[in-house]
């Protein structure tokens, strides 16, 4: 897999993040502005991710949330898989050797 497919989407949501202010307001007073970059610029936005900087609390429940989505998904498909659908695929295979070895 092409690395730019995977890491662009990132790249373009970090940048509007980063982008300047561009209200007429700011575009009006260049001091104003530059002073307000100048806190953005002190003040790092990026330092804690969006998910533990909204509610850190959650995010033992999110882990737990897929363990056990897991634990619950991959013995269902391992049952159904060689209960129904593998056998089946078998039997075809075999009426397909069957047939054409006739």
């Amino acid at each position: 897999m092409n690395t730019a497919r995977l890491f662009r989407p990132l790249a373009r949501s970090a940048a509007t993040f980063r982008q300047p202010l561009t209200r007429p307001s700011v575009l009006a007073r260049p001091a104003v502005a530059a002073a307000q970059m100048e806190v953005q610029k002190k003040q790092s936005p990026f330092s804690m991710p969006v998910l533990r900087s909204a509610m850190p609390q959650l995010v033992p429940f999110f882990m737990v949330n897929e363990t056990t989505f897991a634990f619950i998904l991959l013995p269902t498909l391992i049952y159904v898989l060689s209960k129904y659908i593998l056998p089946q695929r078998v039997r075809l295979m075999a009426a397909r050797l069957f047939i054409s070895k006739l």
